[in-house]
């Protein structure tokens, strides 16, 4: 397996989710999750959010940097 190239890929892939499955959960296409994971398309708040609960998150700052 390639070494994650984003945080979000990181994430995604520890939680065992294919790009399908988390696009399907924040209601988008494959395609333009992607975008967002290979930073070609800005994160939005309410994708944040989404994102932070599907991962349990406790902030929305750990889809961007390293829990410290």
């Amino acid at each position: 397996m390639a070494a994650p190239k984003s945080r979000l890929e990181y994430l995604r892939k520890i939680n065992f989710f294919s790009q399908k499955e988390v696009a399907d959960a924040l209601g988008m296409s494959q395609q333009f999750y992607y975008k967002i994971e290979s930073g070609k398309a800005r994160l939005t708040i309410d994708v944040a959010q989404k994102l932070k609960n599907l991962y349990k998150l406790d902030r929305i700052d750990d889809l961007i940097s390293e829990a410290s």
